[in-house]
């Protein structure tokens, strides 16, 4: 767990800090958290496998995640059941309750979650104009202004909130597979 708060703190580490509710994913495109649409709400767990370089054997949560407008909730559970973060998120501004070491976290894990679930339409909103964000019914890619890639994602559903989404954070060599659980 620790590599695995400790490798989202590197993302953080690619620009100076953005406006609240925005964050950096290059050093030079950021993405600011967007509402869901009117009328959108989300409530899924997923069972998050990440893998990060120099850690073979990779991390695993469980995230709750609730949202609705601009409102987002990300609980991170242990495979047994043990709550190890609460994030909270009301129009851009987080609020943190778990170890102080992974508070960047709390900066970092509502973009992604928005980047790889949220109405294409909607992400676009939250992205930097030179930021090129391409849709198709197996995945996203996400390329910065330089056409570096940031984001490549495959989903075995046409919606990413159902099924099964692997995801590839490029700055950071990141590698998470996000299976929906059963309700």
């Amino acid at each position: 767990m620790k590599a695995a708060l400790a490798a989202v703190v590197l993302l953080g580490a690619c620009a100076s800090l953005p406006p609240p509710g925005c964050t950096a994913l290059s050093p030079t495109t950021r993405y600011c958290l967007q509402p869901l649409p009117t009328g959108h709400t989300l409530a899924v767990n997923q069972l998050v496998d990440m893998q990060f370089p120099g850690r073979p054997a990779g991390e695993r949560l469980v995230f709750a995640i609730d949202a609705a407008d601009a409102r987002m909730q990300i609980v991170g559970l242990s495979p047994l059941g043990q709550t190890v973060f609460r994030l909270s998120v009301d129009h851009g501004q987080t609020q943190w309750d778990g170890p102080p070491a992974a508070e960047a976290l709390a900066r970092q894990l509502p973009a992604l979650v928005q980047l790889m679930l949220w109405p294409a339409e909607s992400v676009r909103q939250g992205l930097d104009r030179d930021a090129a964000l391409s849709v198709t019914p197996d995945g996203r890619r996400l390329h910065d202004r330089n056409g570096m890639l940031l984001l490549d994602t495959r989903q075995s559903e046409p919606d990413p909130r159902l099924g099964r989404v692997d995801a590839v954070f490029t700055p950071l060599d990141a590698r998470w597979r996000v299976t929906r659980l059963a309700d």
